[in-house]
């Protein structure tokens, strides 16, 4: 799907973090159940701060960008 059709990227430096991350990503092995369910909570939330990291970074971005198509219209863009 294209970003035209509503998929979202995120920017290719945010995107390697998050890929970078989850090739390392270990789980603490349980002896029995698998895997310890906190530890998953956990590795979750780090995941999670890593998209938010990059929610921010696109957010400046996205600013950025009206703050400069505002200027070129010669008005403000907000």
């Amino acid at each position: 799907m294209s970003e035209s059709m509503g998929e979202l990227r995120l920017p290719p430096e945010q995107e390697q973090r998050v890929t970078d991350w989850l090739r390392r990503v270990k789980f603490r092995k349980r002896v029995f159940g698998g895997v310890s369910e906190t530890d998953v909570w956990k590795k979750i939330g780090e995941l999670n701060d890593l998209y938010k990291q990059a929610l921010i970074a696109e957010r400046a971005r996205y600013d950025a960008l009206i703050a400069q198509a505002g200027q070129k219209n010669g008005g403000d863009a907000e």
